[in-house]
């Protein structure tokens, strides 16, 4: 009766051993995201259009606005097809002897972020930040609430700077990333080791003894 309650327990547990209890969970995380990303750029379209915003704003800022949508629309296909690659590579990153599970996944998702947040950071703001001041500067900002999109402003200098801040996300994700990643490598690796000492001494105390050497005369 004992064996079979462990023998009934058993799938779970190799479940948990083999990651896929770390593994599945992020994998759909990664495609709810990747959903959430395409779904965006409609709501605020939809959200825009239902608010009546395009009656109270001139024709060269509805032109402006048209484009940050189309924008928006890039930069959510963008991420959509980043977060589902990446979700793709989740399987690799586990071996069957990877003592340490966890860790891998979050650096993983950490990577990921990094890499989303920056490119959209950099794209989005270069391109909105030069939208902005073609079509009306600051009056056009404060029209479509670029401050909320915007959060370090526009201008020349931010054209510039929007694109350097997201290089710079992007690395520091990867950073943190490869910290995490190298812990887990390192412990694998160390775990791997003492594994193969501890079956090698077993074979070694099993030899037999060699017989020393006769003395000469």
């Amino acid at each position: 009766m004992k064996d079979k309650l462990f023998a009934f327990f058993e799938p779970l547990w190799q479940f948990i051993d083999n990651g896929s209890f770390y593994r599945e969970p992020f994998r759909w995380l990664y495609v709810a995201i990747a959903v959430l990303n395409l779904l965006f750029p409609l709501v605020a379209i939809f959200g825009a259009i239902g608010s009546g915003v395009f009656e109270y704003i001139p024709g060269k800022v509805i032109f402006a606005l048209i484009l940050i949508f189309i924008l928006m629309i890039a930069l959510g296909i963008m991420s959509f097809v980043l977060w589902i690659n990446r979700q793709k590579k989740l399987k690799e990153l586990l071996c069957e002897d990877n003592e340490f599970v966890a860790i891998p996944m979050v650096s993983h998702f950490i990577q990921t972020v990094g890499e989303w947040l920056g490119f959209y950071i950099g794209l989005f703001g270069c391109v909105a930040s030069l939208l902005f001041l073609l079509f009306g500067g600051s009056e056009m900002m404060n029209q479509l609430g670029g401050a909320s999109l915007l959060p370090w402003g526009t201008g020349v200098v931010m054209i510039i700077m929007y694109p350097i801040i997201g290089f710079l996300i992007v690395v520091s994700g990867r950073l943190l990333a490869e910290l995490y990643r190298a812990m887990a490598s390192i412990a694998n690796s160390a775990k791997r080791i003492s594994n193969r000492v501890a079956d090698a001494a077993p074979a070694e105390s099993e030899a037999p003894a060699e017989a020393s050497p006769a003395g000469e005369e």
